[in-house]
């Protein structure tokens, strides 16, 4: 060695640590590598199952993906390398059901419990897995690397299994949740804050709303029971009589409601003036199997709430049938409806005033030159039906503002019929009580015009925390309609 000169001692030395430090180098950039490229999970948190997509990269943040809403980033983790991506995949909607009806979560601690004992035990086995995925990157970096040696292609799966752990525990301390309070929005970015404030709101009241909901299902249950009253009243003698509800958002005791009142009245058909769900999804849209176990013909107009999944489903459902421009003809009354302009797409946000105006226009256009003999016009928006000039059809049907009226300009009678859900979710958290609500239309067949004319209009309203509900009679007459001689007396009947 003393006899060695000096810069061959120097390139030996260079080598040997070369020859040290290389496959550590290899094992880090061929765990690196595969967790980019394969790091990818399928896990379950009953009754959901997700995607997570695990990237190593600067800078750190978490990103969840809820098709077909979009997605929400946060910057939960700045200085850890980890790139956390979470895709809803599916939702098993028998476990949901499962799970809603035996599991009683009476807090919101125990709800946040249920899901944390799930997740704790999700989260082990995902960093396990994924540890295996970067042991073997490290392995193969160390073999494409060069060496073959058993023990640096161990060691090599070590070293990626080792980064892969300390990372993920640097991220697990580090972790901070909070940065969801000032997330980013992709996809419909109007309605994201809403939909998460409606979320926060929901757990932070979970208590309190359980409370009213199980106050809410008895008051309904006996008020309910009092809509056989109704028959003291007496039903109209008419030749066809249509149910108008609207405005449900989800709410399943609306159906019940709805069940009631044709068991109690001789409707013939039901006419849906939308917001059957709230978000469109293929969760929300399975209250429309409730809508075949009413066994009326149902027609649907969709609101702005609406979308693709929810209108496949209704298509799919036997009894329903979508309204459209072209005029339908059932039980010998013609019934046409225009969508609104918002539906079919995945954002439930209402568009601009003057949007909803140009839409009235081409209503107008559309029909106002022709002789088209449609009885019942159907739109969602108030506004929509409040634009559309008297004379065009003989009854106007609308929704979207959750209140119940009736008005009358020239020949034209329109109806709002309120909403059925009671405003769904909102309507129970609201300071405000928003009653259920729906009307009935009698139709008499007038000979000479060789038509269905409307003679009444029943609107029904349910106050589900005062154990009471109202009816108010309009009559509709040729000369004088909505006159206060027009109308009897509301009947207020109190459990």
């Amino acid at each position: 060695m003393a006899g060695q000169p000096k810069h061959r001692i120097s390139r030996k030395r260079l080598y040997q640590a070369r020859q040290r430090y290389l496959p550590i180098l290899f094992a880090l950039a061929g765990a690196i590598l595969v967790l980019n490229l394969v790091g990818v999970l399928r896990i379950t948190i009953e009754p959901m199952q997700f995607v997570l997509n695990v990237k190593i990269g600067f800078p750190g943040h978490t990103v969840l993906k809820i098709p077909p809403i979009g997605s929400i980033s946060a910057k939960t983790h700045g200085y850890q390398p980890l790139q956390l991506i979470l895709a809803l995949e599916n939702i098993d909607l028998d476990q949901l059901r499962q799970i809603a009806f035996t599991t009683d979560f009476n807090s919101q601690q125990e709800l946040v419990g249920y899901f944390q004992s799930k997740i704790n035990r999700v989260l082990g086995m995902a960093v396990a897995k994924l540890m295996i995925i970067a042991g073997v990157g490290g392995l193969l970096g160390v073999y494409l690397g060069g060496t073959r040696r058993w023990a640096y292609l161990i060691a090599g799966f070590l070293i990626g299994s080792t980064f892969l752990l300390l990372i993920t525990t640097a991220t697990y301390y580090g972790y901070n949740i909070q940065a969801f309070a000032n997330p980013q929005y992709h996809g419909i970015i109007d309605a994201a804050p809403w939909m998460i404030s409606m979320i926060q709101e929901g757990l932070l009241k979970v208590d309190q709303l359980g409370e009213q909901i199980q106050s809410l299902a008895a008051n309904l249950y006996a008020v309910f029971n009092q809509i056989e009253d109704l028959k003291d009243i007496g039903v109209l003698a008419s030749d066809l009589t249509i149910l108008h509800v609207s405005d449900i958002h989800n709410h399943p005791v609306a159906y019940d409601f709805i069940s009631q009142v044709v068991a109690a009245f001789p409707i013939d058909l039901i006419i849906d003036t939308g917001d059957l769900t709230d978000w469109g999804t293929p969760l929300e849209a399975e209250i429309v199997n409730r809508i075949e176990q009413l066994d009326v013909t149902y027609l649907f107009v969709a609101g702005n709430h609406e979308a693709p999944d929810v209108l496949a489903k209704l298509e799919q459902t036997g009894n329903v049938i979508l309204l459209g421009a072209e005029p339908l003809e059932i039980m010998g009354i013609k019934v046409a409806g225009m969508l609104d302009p918002s539906a079919e797409s995945y954002s439930p946000q209402n568009v601009s005033i003057h949007e909803l105006s140009q839409h009235a226009v081409r209503i107008n256009e559309l029909y106002g030159s022709q002789q088209h003999g449609i009885d019942i016009f159907a739109v969602h928006n108030h506004r929509i039906a409040a634009q559309i000039e008297p004379g065009i059809f003989p009854v106007v049907l609308c929704g979207h503002n959750h209140v119940q009226s009736i008005n009358q300009t020239g020949a034209t009678v329109y109806v709002n019929a309120g909403t059925t859900g009671a405003a769904g979710i909102r309507g129970i958290q609201g300071s405000q009580v928003v009653p259920f609500s729906l009307s009935v239309l009698y139709f008499t067949h007038d000979p000479e015009l060789d038509r269905f004319v409307l003679a009444a209009v029943d609107s029904i309203q349910v106050q589900s925390l005062q154990q009471s509900f109202s009816l108010e009679r309009t009559f509709i007459t040729s000369e004088r309609r909505n006159q206060e001689e027009n109308v009897e007396n509301s009947r207020q009947i109190s459990g």
